[in-house]
C-alpha cells in the first residue's frame, strides 16, 4: 500500500499486491485518519466496512491474470459526508446497478459471500459510478455524517 501525498482532509491511498494484507493497512489508515477529524467508533467501524466490501471485491474480482490488481482510494470530508472515491482500471463492474443476489430461504441455507453489494447500498448514502472512455472504473459512495449519539 502507497499514501499518497495529500492536505489534511484527503487521505488517499493505492493498495496492490496482498488483498487481505493491503485492505488490512488501508483500514488502519483510514481508522487513524477518521479518527483525528473527531470520528467515533460507530462511524469508523462502517467507513473501513465499506473500504473492506469494495477494495478487496475490486482487487479479488476485477482483473484477469496476470494483470497485477491495483486500486487508488481517495477519502475527504464533503459537506454531505466522508466521500470515497475507488479507481481502478480492472474490468467494468457498475456496483449501483448490478443485481442483488436472492435471499436465502434460512440462514442454514445462506452461501457465504454475496452480501458485500446490499451492505453498501443500505451503508452508504449516496453511490455513483463511471466507466471512462480510458477504461478507468470509477466508483464514489459518500457515507452519511456522523451521528454524534449513534457514533
Amino acid at each position: 500500500m502507497t499514501s499518497g501525498a495529500g492536505d489534511e482532509r484527503t487521505l488517499s491511498l493505492t493498495l496492490r499486491g496482498s488483498p487481505a494484507e493491503e485492505v488490512s493497512r488501508a483500514q488502519s489508515a483510514v481508522s487513524e485518519f477518521l479518527g483525528r477529524h473527531g470520528e467515533g467508533p460507530a462511524a469508523i467501524s462502517r467507513a473501513e466496512l465499506l473500504l473492506e466490501e469494495v477494495a478487496l471485491n475490486v482487487l479479488r474480482h476485477g482483473f484477469d491474470a496476470p494483470d497485477t490488481p491495483e486500486v487508488s482510494i481517495r477519502l475527504a470530508r464533503e459537506p454531505a459526508g466522508w466521500a470515497f472515491d475507488f479507481e481502478d482500471r480492472g474490468r467494468p463492474f457498475d456496483p449501483t446497478t448490478a443485481p442483488l443476489p436472492p435471499p436465502a430461504p434460512s440462514l442454514a441455507e445462506a452461501k457465504v459471500g454475496g452480501f458485500g453489494l446490499p451492505l453498501i447500498r443500505r451503508i452508504a448514502q449516496s453511490l455513483r459510478y463511471e466507466r471512462t472512455e480510458d477504461g478507468r472504473n470509477l466508483f464514489r459512495l459518500v457515507l452519511p455524517p456522523s451521528d454524534p449519539l449513534r457514533s
